[in-house]
């Protein structure tokens, strides 16, 4: 091979190794930086910031509008709004407690007839998109999803899919 190959792909594979590396690890991070703190309403529901509860419902498969019903009736909460990053990584955490395997998660983000708003009524104020996302496919992606691609990015999807969700409580 010519030098300039050699040296193309020898970067290629250094510069993928490095993006590897930066990959968010839930693992360390969650053990580290957001231990589990149960919450004061329930030891199976962990702190989320200091007026929030939240938990991943990893076994229960739900359309959008199911997981948010079931969010509402079994703590009055809603599914989880995610406001900096900060939040978003323990929401991750929450996930990944509930299974260590990424799935993709239903949050509280939906389209609306004046663009995406959050199911608690709180204001949009971060997204975390993949990129080329939201590009609501055939016309018809509603709400959004969480880990779509890597750990945390979101993508919109259709509402009717039947995915693990996140709730919140307010305390």
């Amino acid at each position: 091979m010519r030098p300039v190959v050699v040296t193309a792909v020898l970067l290629l594979v250094v510069l993928m190794s490095m993006s590897a590396s930066a990959a968010w690890n839930p693992g360390e991070i969650c053990r580290t930086k957001y231990p589990a703190t149960p919450c004061r309403i329930d030891a199976n529901w962990f702190q989320f910031g200091k007026d929030r509860c939240l938990k991943a419902f990893h076994s229960s498969r739900m359309s959008h509008q199911e997981a948010r019903k079931h969010c509402k009736i079994s703590r009055n909460g809603d599914l989880v709004s995610i406001h900096s990053l900060a939040e978003l990584e323990q929401v991750e955490c929450a996930m990944y407690r509930a299974t260590t395997t990424k799935h993709h998660y239903w949050i509280g983000l939906y389209r609306s007839s004046k663009g995406f708003v959050w199911t608690d009524g709180t204001k949009l104020d971060y997204s975390k998109w993949y990129r080329g996302q939201p590009d609501n496919s055939w016309w018809d992606e509603h709400c959004v999803e969480m880990n779509y691609g890597v750990w945390g990015l979101w993508n919109d999807h259709f509402c009717s899919w039947r995915k693990p969700f996140v709730c919140q409580v307010r305390l």
